[in-house]
């Protein structure tokens, strides 16, 4: 009696074991599907510009209490707008990082406040019934109630979702201005040795810096150039060895000059960057051309190999949605086709424009269809009139990005191109712990000074 007692006692510890090792694999499988589990809403595109108007570079200007200076480029707001598929209004903010001249962003607690860097006040407009890809806009106005910019230089701001803010679920930058000194900036025809037998046409630009005797030398110390809209893509001309200046980045190499004092004029000389061509157009806005139907929309015609021609003068680089109803405003599955005329590259090649910020990625990355002879893309694109490229780079698998990035090979260089560059001017503060700040602007193209 006793031992089957026992007995007795042995299986419930056992069924209790194995009922205890099955809630917890249940629960490790749980969890685990949970983490695989995709978010239930997905951000479509982000893009940051200034103001109201959706054509001005993303330059927020902040004043000095003391010294006020005009600047020619700037707005006293910035606009984020972002585009979200999902049910309702997610519960997302967004935190803002100050960076480097290198877009590194600053270890430093004053310049990064994780309480005050941040804000919900977000405006949400519901999508146009027929819409595809998104149902939600949300769009953020800086400075607000909740968030202020006292100090210069790059900015990151990254959406989070509240009930999981480990990763962001999207990014895009933007500039804030201190103006301390005057610039000008001057462009010049030049030539380089491209690696293709295409046009040889280069420019060089040329940024003089004044500055009062209370900026100190040696401590303006570096500038960086962008082509307007394309703030993935800068030059840089600096002595500083602690910036992370990519040596891939780009297939063709650059030289740079600094030289001078900045109460006579200090010269940044940037020497032998690519022309390359005037930004294809595409007009999404015409409904009879880009229909609005269940599946892919082709290019009206394929897109050829250009080598320095161009058929008329682009946009500079932006997009524009104010021709787009707002009964029509949404994405198209937009098939993008490249004829290789012959050859197909070496390269990866990629479609950069106004609808993915001008950044190189995967996402964007075309592929070769051996029976209709075309380089192939479908991708959502926004509608509006946009600029963009053909480039080619290598994607570099284990970091994702896209490294020797040309744009030689389907689009040549003219010196008769109009895109605009925007030199962006920092000098080392030695203040909170040290930081790069933005204390000057200017911009040019082939035809002289911009004002923007």
């Amino acid at each position: 009696m006793k031992k089957n007692h026992l007995t007795y006692k042995k299986k419930n510890k056992l069924r209790a074991a194995l009922s205890f090792a099955t809630l917890l694999l249940f629960a490790l499988n749980f969890c685990k599907a949970e983490e695989e589990m995709p978010s239930s809403y997905q951000v479509k595109f982000i893009r940051v510009y200034g103001g109201d108007e959706e054509t001005n570079p993303p330059i927020l200007v902040i004043q000095s209490e003391t010294v006020k200076r005009d600047v020619s480029i700037g707005s006293s707001k910035i606009t984020i707008e972002f585009d979200v598929q999902a049910d309702l209004p997610p519960s997302v903010y967004a935190k803002f990082f100050h960076c480097a001249a290198d877009w590194s962003e600053s270890d430093n607690v004053f310049l990064n406040d994780i309480v005050f860097n941040r804000t919900s006040n977000i405006s949400w407009e519901s999508a146009p019934f027929f819409a595809a890809n998104y149902s939600w806009r949300g769009t953020i106005k800086v400075p607000d109630i909740q968030v202020k910019f006292d100090y210069a230089g790059n900015w990151k701001v990254k959406l989070f979702d509240y009930d999981d803010d480990s990763k962001p679920i999207a990014e895009a930058r933007f500039f804030v201005l201190l103006p301390k000194v005057s610039a000008s900036m001057s462009i010049y025809s030049s030539s380089y040795t491209p690696e293709l037998p295409v046009a040889s046409s280069a420019i060089d630009i040329e940024t003089v810096v004044f500055a009062s005797q209370s900026l100190i030398d040696s401590r303006l110390n570096t500038v960086a150039i962008y082509r307007n809209n394309r703030w993935f893509e800068p030059y840089f001309i600096t002595d500083r060895r602690d910036l992370n200046i990519d040596s891939k980045q780009y297939r063709a190499k650059y030289r740079s000059v600094e030289g001078g004092i900045a109460s006579a004029g200090k010269r940044f000389r940037l020497e032998g960057v690519p022309a390359e061509n005037e930004y294809r157009i595409i007009n999404l806005t015409n409904l009879a051309e880009y229909p609005r139907i269940n599946g892919p929309v082709r290019l009206t015609f394929s897109d050829l190999r250009r080598n320095s021609f161009f058929d008329e003068y682009a946009d500079d680089g932006y997009m524009t949605t104010r021709f787009v109803s707002s009964s029509n405003d949404g994405y198209i599955y937009l098939e993008f086709l490249l004829d290789p005329d012959g050859w197909i590259s070496s390269d990866d090649v990629f479609v950069l424009g106004s609808f993915n910020n001008w950044k190189a990625s995967e996402d964007w990355m075309m592929y070769y269809d051996e029976d209709e002879r075309f380089y192939k893309l479908r991708q959502w694109v926004r509608r509006g009139r946009h600029n963009y490229l053909y480039g080619t780079g290598r994607l570099n698998i284990d970091t994702k990005e896209v490294e020797y990035r040309s744009f030689e090979e389907y689009e040549g260089n003219t010196s008769s191109s109009s895109n605009s560059f925007i030199s962006f001017i920092y000098y080392r503060e030695f203040d909170y712990g040290g930081y790069d700040a933005l204390v000057g602007v200017v911009a040019a193209n082939i035809f002289g000074y911009m004002r923007k």
